[in-house]
């Protein structure tokens, strides 16, 4: 090699190794930046650090802001939206086929009810992460749990109830004790959510005999139906009847008060008669008689005429 040709390679190598140190600093200038990581007002976030959680009990969650970490292949940023309700469709006991549901019921996850009937069933679950490190280090997947963990409780209770119950009146109490149960084995699983609901949003029965169910829901509908009628149609009678009783209970009553208040004039009135009796006997006699003789005139519609010069009759009493 030449002189010239060694220059010329010196100068190549100066060039690479000028440009080499650019790009170390460019590189590890990026490799800084990029442990630079924003927490939004929804989130916290924790940092695990070559696999571990980093930090003391108090410095673990990051709370929302700017913050800084390692590289990311030595520090791993977790971010969590502990402040978004979230949603989840428990799928497990009903397959669908696009909008429809899957013809054969051997193709479906369906569940045996008390009374040996198969229903299939649907449910959401609203849920919410209240404790972060729990949530993201105690499992890799803690949706998979959730649907687990409800569809187990699903698949237990309804094999305690009959199929009627489960279509119809049953749904609110099934729901609340899939919630109540399914809480306290997340708690126990240490997956760090909350439960905010379940709602099971279909309810139905295999598509074979899906026609059967049918015709007996409609025959439950108008047996209620005529049970309510019958139901008014003896309460509105009911009422009538203790209307026209209180009714002719009053007029009793009140004929009742008119007929003592008549005895007791007329005992008033044969007292102040008898006391007068005592004093004057032929008086009280003599005012008998004509009250009761006119009595029998006014009755008659006649008259006793009394001849010139003569006569009233005598009142003889004894």
């Amino acid at each position: 090699m030449n002189t010239k040709s060694f220059q010329v390679f010196s100068q190549i190598i100066e060039y690479i190794i000028k440009y080499f140190k650019v790009v170390v600093v460019f590189a590890a200038a990026l490799i800084l930046v990029s442990g630079i990581y924003r927490v939004q007002s929804n989130e916290v976030a924790i940092v695990l650090r070559l696999g571990r959680l980093s930090g003391t009990a108090a410095t673990q969650i990051k709370n929302p802001g700017l913050h800084f970490a390692l590289p990311f292949f030595i520090d791993e940023v977790i971010k969590i939206p502990v402040q978004t309700m979230q949603e989840r469709d428990i799928n497990t006991h009903y397959i669908v086929w696009g909008n429809r549901l899957m013809p054969d019921a051997d193709m479906n996850g369906y569940l045996l009810t008390g009374d040996n009937n198969v229903v299939l069933i649907r449910a959401a679950v609203l849920y919410q992460i209240d404790n972060p490190v729990l949530y993201a280090v105690r499992s890799s997947d803690p949706g998979q749990v959730i649907d687990g963990v409800v569809s187990g409780e699903l698949t237990r209770l309804v094999t305690r109830m009959d199929i009627d119950t489960v279509l119809t009146r049953g749904r609110a109490e099934l729901s609340y004790e899939v919630l109540i149960n399914s809480q306290r084995m997340l708690n126990d699983l240490e997956t760090g959510v909350v439960l905010a609901s379940v709602e099971l949003i279909g309810i139905v029965p295999p598509m074979e005999t899906a026609q059967y169910f049918d015709d007996v829901r409609s025959a439950a509908v108008h047996k209620e139906t005529l049970i309510q009628q019958a139901e008014e149609f003896a309460s509105s009678h009911i009422l009538n009847a203790e209307a026209q009783a209180s009714a002719y209970t009053q007029s009793a009553i009140s004929d009742q008060h008119s007929r003592l208040m008549e005895v007791h004039d007329n005992i008033a009135e044969f007292n102040g008669l008898y006391d007068l009796y005592v004093i004057n006997p032929n008086l009280i006699m003599a005012g008998i008689f004509r009250e009761r003789i006119g009595a029998v005139i006014a009755q008659a519609g006649g008259s006793i005429i009394i001849p010139e010069g003569g006569q009233s009759p005598s009142i003889m009493l004894r």
